[in-house]
C-alpha cells in the first residue's frame, strides 16, 4: 500500500500541538519504502526553531502512529526544525519576524540582483521598511533605512548576528 503525502499531512496535524506547527513535509514513496521528510516550526519561538526535545517528541509520537499502519509500510522517518535561519514565507514572515535581520534578494538599480542584509522593519501598505544591515555601523541610530515593494523580494532567510 502507497501512503500519500495528504495522509501523512493529516495524521501529522493530529500529533502536533501548538505551539508546534508544520513548516514543511516531503514524501517520497519508493518500491516498498517511503521517505518522510518533516520539518517543524515553533510559533512561539523568536526565530520560530524547534528544539531538538521538540524534534524527538514528534518523532517518537509520528512513529507509534505510523506503526499501527501495519508491517506493510516500511518507511524512514526525519524531523528536524526549520532553524534559525530559516527560508522566509514571502510575505507572511515580514510581519511575523520584524525587528529581526535577514537576508533578503532584492534589485538593484541597474537591473540585477543582490542579496543584502536588512533588519526587517514595518509593513507599510504594499512595501515594506527596511533598514541596511552594517556590522560597523550596527550601533548607530541614522542607519539609512528604504521602503521597498514587497513584491520586488525574490527570496530570504532569517540571519543570525555572530
Amino acid at each position: 500500500m502507497v501512503y500519500t503525502e495528504e495522509n501523512i499531512r493529516e495524521l501529522i496535524q493530529r500529533v502536533l500541538e501548538p505551539p508546534l506547527a508544520l513548516f514543511s513535509l516531503q514524501v517520497q514513496n519508493r518500491k516498498n519504502h517511503a521517505l518522510i521528510e518533516i520539518t517543524l516550526d515553533h510559533l512561539a519561538d523568536k526565530t520560530g526553531s524547534a528544539s531538538l526535545s521538540d524534534c524527538e517528541t514528534v518523532s517518537k509520537r509520528l512513529k507509534e502512529e505510523m506503526d499501527l499502519w501495519g508491517e506493510d509500510f516500511d518507511f524512514t522517518l526525519q524531523v528536524s526544525s526549520a532553524g534559525a535561519e530559516r527560508v522566509l514565507r514571502l510575505p507572511e514572515d515580514f510581519s511575523r519576524f520584524q525587528g529581526l535581520l535577514a537576508k533578503l534578494e532584492v534589485p538593484l538599480e541597474n537591473g540585477k540582483w543582490e542579496k543584502r542584509i536588512y533588519r526587517l522593519g514595518p509593513l507599510v501598505g504594499d512595501s515594506i521598511e527596511l533598514t541596511l544591515y552594517d556590522r560597523k555601523t550596527r550601533h548607530k541610530k541614522n542607519q539609512k533605512t528604504v521602503s521597498i515593494p514587497i513584491s520586488e523580494i525574490r527570496k530570504g532567510n532569517l540571519y543570525l548576528e555572530i
